[in-house]
């Protein structure tokens, strides 16, 4: 008989807050596993170490194109992964219309750098060169951090 699944509190202390014992992590992988909770099955065998449970998880991310869990796959056993399996997600994801997930499939499942603090600055200096002025030179159809409607009313009240 499956285990039940524990409340969140109690997946908590299972997964973080004692020392479980990796068969009992692996029985609950399984058991999330067949209520189709595939993320949540992912963290119990990565917890536990459980290589089989963690191969079937990294199948089930590549069918689905989801860089996302394949990548907490490989946080939890990097040597289960290999290059095509991120060829084979990328392949996956575009075809399902994942292009993010295709993206990230195809820089290995690495995240998206940090814009770079030149980019930033270019982003600030564009928006502080905004006008003050609308199209017909009057008030602006919105102000920095107001809506329309915001205006509009000081519009009304002559604000």
């Amino acid at each position: 008989m499956a285990p039940r699944l524990p409340r969140p509190l109690h997946r908590r202390e299972l997964l973080y807050g004692t020392d479980t014992p990796p068969e009992t992590l692996s029985a609950l992988g399984e058991a999330y596993m067949k209520e189709g909770l595939v993320f949540d099955a992912g963290e119990f065998f990565g917890q536990a170490k459980d290589r089989e449970g963690l191969e079937h998880v990294r199948q089930i991310a590549i069918e689905m194109g989801d860089a996302w869990l394949l990548r907490r796959v490989k946080e939890a056993m990097p040597e289960i992964i290999q290059k095509s399996d991120w060829d084979r997600l990328a392949r996956a994801a575009k075809s399902l219309g994942k292009e993010v997930y295709a993206e990230r499939a195809e820089a290995g499942g690495a995240p998206p750098a940090p814009p770079l603090q030149e980019e930033l600055a270019q982003d600030e200096e564009a928006v502080a060169g905004e006008p003050e002025t609308g199209p017909d030179g009057g008030t602006p159809e919105t102000s920095p951090g107001q809506s329309a409607k915001g205006n509009r009313k000081r519009e009304v009240q002559g604000g």
